[in-house]
């Protein structure tokens, strides 16, 4: 009888880790994880803008478990489980070189300049392939001038919009051209031998919505910014994917195990 594989990618910050630590969210990641351990064909992938050193701490402070692989920083750096802890995955990391067509963080900064409503965010949020940037409201009005600065120099990049929604601020990422957390997702997919269906994405934010159109199953938890689950139903269904994206009516953690269960992942 074979046993099938099951491979969760979520971010982290708002999805399973709780942006409010009171004593019942932390109960409700508990209970997630004494799911995921009653089942061992389960693969772990976080896929978070923390640095890896940033994301380890916080899966320590809710007690979630150490996975198979930490997708950090917007989805331009991959880590892999080596040796008792985790390893760069070099060939991922030439690709994200290539990608950003021999530009470092400090051109972008200066292609971009200064620009009202722009705050870089702290130094220890910004990587070798991913410059980050804070917004008083929502980073949608902005986009248009970052790219047409980013243009003029010629820059390969993508930007990634998002809105956190308990600090009341947008987020901006600059990545390399091509890539976002979709990317490395389906890199995962393709060394993971975890066939398509029983892929499973989780997430919240803007900067999961180009992987919750990738068409893989995807959970949007019930704490996700209104805005985007408007889009993804939209989106869904014109792309023919509805039936692979499921709401949950739970938050954070509690909405991933209720979305696991239904795509059969978890019981």
């Amino acid at each position: 009888m074979s046993i099938t594989r099951y491979l969760l990618a979520s971010d982290l910050d708002g999805t399973l880790i709780p942006l409010e630590r009171g004593p019942q969210r932390l109960r409700e990641v508990a209970e997630l994880v004494r799911a995921f351990e009653a089942n061992e064909q389960l693969l772990l992938a976080y896929v978070t803008g923390r640095h890896l050193s940033l994301a380890q701490a916080g899966i320590e402070e809710v007690g979630l478990p150490s996975p198979d692989w930490f997708v950090c920083d917007v989805g331009t750096s991959v880590y892999r489980q080596a040796n008792g802890g985790f390893e760069p995955d070099g060939e991922y990391r030439q690709a994200m070189r290539a990608a950003f067509g021999g530009l470092v963080g400090d051109d972008i900064r200066v292609a971009i300049g200064s620009v009202a409503g722009m705050e870089l965010q702290e130094e220890d949020k910004q990587a070798e392939f991913k410059v980050s940037y804070y917004t008083p409201g929502r980073p949608e009005p902005l986009v248009e001038t970052v790219q047409s600065r980013l243009g003029a120099a010629r820059a390969n990049v993508n930007l990634v919009a998002s809105y956190d929604p308990v600090a009341e601020r947008g987020l901006l990422d600059v990545l390399p051209a091509g890539i976002a957390k979709d990317y490395a997702v389906r890199y995962l997919h393709e060394r993971s031998g975890v066939d398509e269906p029983h892929l499973v994405y989780a997430g919240d934010s803007g900067n999961d919505r180009a992987a919750m159109l990738s068409g893989y199953r995807v959970i949007v938890v019930g704490n996700a910014d209104e805005a985007l689950k408007k889009d993804l139903g939209i989106e869904s269904v014109a792309q023919g994917i509805a039936e692979r994206i499921y709401f949950a009516e739970h938050p954070y953690a509690r909405g991933v195990l209720e979305g696991l269960r239904h795509f059969g992942a978890l019981r």
